[in-house]
């Protein structure tokens, strides 16, 4: 696992972490900003972002529980980082395939119109927390990158049907 370690100050010139998740969408480096787990009065979050470089890596971060005009305990000194250091974790971004329970169309006419395969395949992403432009523009990198091989099996597929498999 490539690890790196990356001064506060570097992180907060990266916009790192955001002052809230929905700063995500207008960022240029900060890619995801997702949930880990809760405690009392904070919540551990995950930030993806890119360096200078085009790398992509990963920090953990606390930060103070939003809930609305209940009382909440102070923040986190230092989004909960000890010291001037950081470190981060070299991530890239792959596919999951999720089960999820889905409705059942008792007549296959009213049933929604299927996605294309950009839009079926950024889902993936966005579900993890992906923006909607990363998504797509990874979605449509995986389909260029394995063109060939999925024409390939297609042309299997075909084969298949005509010798009667």
């Amino acid at each position: 696992m490539t690890t790196k370690q990356f001064t506060v100050d570097q992180l907060a010139d990266l916009g790192v972490p955001p002052d809230c998740p929905e700063d995500v969408e207008y960022s240029e480096t900060v890619l995801v900003d997702e949930h880990v787990s809760m405690s009392k009065y904070s919540q551990v979050r995950r930030c993806i972002f890119r360096d200078d470089d085009g790398r992509t890596w990963a920090v953990t971060y606390e930060a103070q529980v939003d809930a609305g005009d209940y009382e909440v305990g102070p923040p986190p000194d230092n989004h909960g980082w000890h010291g001037n250091t950081v470190e981060a974790v070299e991530v890239e971004q792959r596919p999951v395939i999720v089960a999820r329970w889905e409705s059942v169309y008792d007549d296959p006419g009213t049933e929604p119109p299927l996605p294309g395969a950009i839009d079926s395949l950024a889902a993936v992403w966005e579900e993890s927390g992906a923006r909607t432009a990363v998504a797509r523009e990874a979605a449509a990198a995986w389909i260029i990158e394995h063109a060939d091989e999925i024409a390939d099996l297609h042309d299997e597929y075909l084969n298949s049907l005509e010798d009667g498999r």
